[in-house]
């Protein structure tokens, strides 16, 4: 057996939490973790359910809670020789890399840059990315139940030899509210932009518009595999040209673009559905 020990951290100065959202909150998490985990290890989910948590290859166990503050320690457990043989090659690192990859694009936030170990496994899932997105978000929201009801920071945390531990997430009221309370403006748009990171396998990466000074998100108005060829290829030329040149001396292409928006107008990811030359 391969065991990889995690633990959930919910951060709350009281001694207490609402139990039931507590519970769904933990069940959130166990159902997440589960489908990206079986996703990298297996090439594949469950076309049945929502998890498959106690499935014999894979699942994830609770350990013992914490003492002096709430969390829930727990691990992702691999009883499949193969698995167990393909988790050890790909390393936890890489392995854990990957899953927090899944988890922040589903909430439209950057992971930062991989390793090439790391993006040769999300290449490796080439085809399943789209459904996987549609598959976490459900469990996904129940994962923010505390977060969204008491306004508390929830923590997805590996922990490494010794005690020490890693976040991996960190689950807030507005990283719910991006999966609860985003609406699309269909209105197509024009924008110039400066692609930053872009990942062709999943379809999403970040861009950086003229005359604004954060990194947004990105991906496609349609489906990953009806998106013209032609388009991926400008956009990962535009890439190309822009490698380790700053946003200021970086040369722009101008997009169509739908837009995800928050109620208080605050994009959250453009949607691209052209380019215009």
């Amino acid at each position: 057996m391969k065991k990889i020990e995690l633990d959930l951290v919910v951060e709350t100065t009281e001694n207490e939490i609402d139990m039931q959202y507590g519970l769904e909150t933990l069940k959130g998490t166990s159902d997440v973790v589960t489908l990206v985990s079986e996703a990298i290890l297996q090439g594949g989910i469950a076309k049945t359910g929502r998890r498959t948590a106690s499935s014999n290859n894979l699942r994830t166990k609770l350990k013992q809670s914490f003492k002096g503050s709430f969390g829930q320690r727990f691990s992702i457990e691999v009883e499949d020789k193969e698995l167990i043989c393909k988790l050890k090659k790909m390393g936890d690192v890489v392995f854990l890399d990957v899953l927090t990859y899944f988890i922040m694009e589903a909430l439209y936030l950057d992971s930062g840059d991989l390793s090439e170990e790391a993006y040769k496994v999300i290449d490796e899932l080439e085809g399943l990315t789209d459904n996987l997105f549609r598959r976490i978000d459900s469990p996904l929201k129940e994962m923010h139940k505390i977060s969204k009801y008491y306004d508390y920071d929830v923590k997805l945390r590996y922990r490494k030899r010794g005690d020490k531990v890693k976040q991996l997430v960190k689950l807030t009221r507005e990283t719910s509210s991006h999966l609860t309370d985003l609406l699309i403006d269909r209105n197509v748009k024009e924008i110039d932009a400066i692609i930053m990171r872009y990942h062709s396998k999943t379809g999403n990466g970040r861009l950086y518009v003229k005359g604004h000074e954060e990194f947004y998100s990105f991906g496609y108005g349609t489906e990953l595999d009806q998106v013209k060829t032609e388009l991926k290829r400008k956009i990962s030329e535009n890439l190309h040209v822009n490698n380790a040149v700053s946003s200021e001396e970086g040369t722009y292409m101008k997009l169509r673009v739908m837009r995800k928006l928050l109620p208080s107008g605050d994009v959250i990811k453009f949607l691209v559905v052209g380019v215009l030359e």
